[in-house]
């Protein structure tokens, strides 16, 4: 899809001077956003915007000025089934990243490109973008239930999250271990220890996220979300009504009820902008794209040039 000159140039927005190479970005971005639409569209599958995402199509009908990223949720029924269909149906060179448990990130290339027909189709943007999905689970019933269900899921996470940080030969590697005899007790799943734990760590705290979609459950939340604050619940009916808002040069689908989840993650006074900095994966590939040129004794093109504010 082909954007328009004004996104791809720098602009100043809420008094915030996007720089050309960042619009190029959020144009790949969107680009993405379209595959993710295109495909939702075709198998019935619905899609919300989400956090930082949902904040920018309320506040600035588009992306935050200062953001860099895209975060969109889905419903455990249509996120499975939305897994299932990138496996076949996402561009060519395109994958899926799994980033966590319940989290995965559609991407439009696995490495920086600077040849002429990816630049060509990518509105001159080098760098690995992708767009962050997060599952959305039902909560189980009772708070006994739902206190179980935390602390497994994050027990699983925890260690699939450091799993290849201990170090082998010592008294980590031994504890490592114990706990995962300690996951096998509590759920009555094996772990192949000839294939990769870390991964099997990712499925099963998957799945246990999972344990709850096809129940009477009346809450739904990012389970990682709930797991920081407990007030992050969102009531079954407030799926039921979505609107198309303004984002860019489209529209993307939020919920009704957008001012309740805004207000749970930013606060009521959400439509108050407040900057920070981000920009820490593109300033990484940036990084890596200037040390390219550096070890060729060139200078970086200016179409490649980003200033990041500390």
């Amino acid at each position: 899809m082909e954007r328009t000159v004004k996104l791809i140039q720098g602009e100043e927005r809420s008094g915030f001077y996007v720089q050309p190479l960042m619009k190029r970005v959020w144009a790949v971005q969107l680009d993405i956003l379209n595959v993710i639409d295109t495909i939702c569209r075709r198998h019935d599958l619905k899609y919300y915007a989400w956090y930082g995402t949902l904040l920018g199509a309320v506040r600035h009908h588009g992306f935050i000025p200062w953001d860099d990223d895209m975060d969109l949720a889905m419903l455990r029924e249509d996120y499975e089934k939305f897994k299932y269909f990138t496996e076949t149906e996402l561009p060519e060179g395109w994958s899926v990243l799994k980033v966590d448990p319940t989290l995965i990130r559609i991407l439009n290339t696995d490495v920086i490109r600077l040849d002429q027909e990816f630049l060509s189709r990518s509105h001159g943007c080098p760098f690995i973008i992708g767009v962050d999905i997060f599952c959305l689970d039902h909560i189980p019933p009772s708070k006994e239930d739902e206190e179980i269900w935390l602390n497994l899921f994050w027990a699983v996470c925890n260690l699939h999250t450091h799993w290849n940080n201990f170090i082998e030969y010592s008294e980590l590697e031994k504890s490592r271990y114990e706990q995962l005899m300690e996951i096998e007790n509590l759920t009555g799943y094996h772990f192949d220890r000839n294939s990769s734990i870390s991964d099997q760590l990712y499925e099963l705290a998957d799945k246990i996220a999972a344990m709850y979609w096809d129940t009477d459950s009346e809450e739904i939340a990012v389970i990682s979300s709930l797991r920081r604050n407990s007030a992050y619940r969102i009531p079954r009916q407030s799926f039921d009504m979505i609107l198309e808002v303004p984002f860019e040069d489209q529209t993307i689908p939020v919920l009704d009820d957008y001012d309740f989840l805004l207000s749970l993650s930013y606060g009521k006074d959400y439509m108050t902008p407040r900057r920070y900095s981000l920009h820490s994966d593109i300033k990484e590939q940036m990084k890596d794209l200037q040390k390219y040129f550096n070890d060729q004794g060139k200078e970086l093109p200016e179409c490649f040039h980003m200033i990041f504010e500390e």
